[in-house]
């Protein structure tokens, strides 16, 4: 039985209440897992760095706009 997996379907709320129980270990042991995780989806994109980094870039030099003006130009 070693090695196999089993997935279920936990709602988030649920998952979040159990996280909450998890020891500061566990929790820096989840989190480094996740960020692993979120990186190798992120190489499968290899666009998707270059547009975080453009976005960045761009807000750092104040060239954005917000929400609210970007309905107002469009009205």
């Amino acid at each position: 039985m070693a090695g196999e997996t089993i997935k279920i379907n936990i709602p988030f709320e649920a998952l979040l209440d159990s996280i909450s129980e998890l020891s500061i270990e566990e929790k820096t042991q989840l989190r480094d897992s996740l960020d692993n995780q979120i990186d190798a989806l992120e190489e499968e994109r290899p666009g998707i760095e270059a547009e975080v980094r453009d976005a960045r870039k761009a807000y750092e030099l104040g060239d954005y706009m917000t929400i609210d003006e970007y309905i107002s130009r469009r009205q």
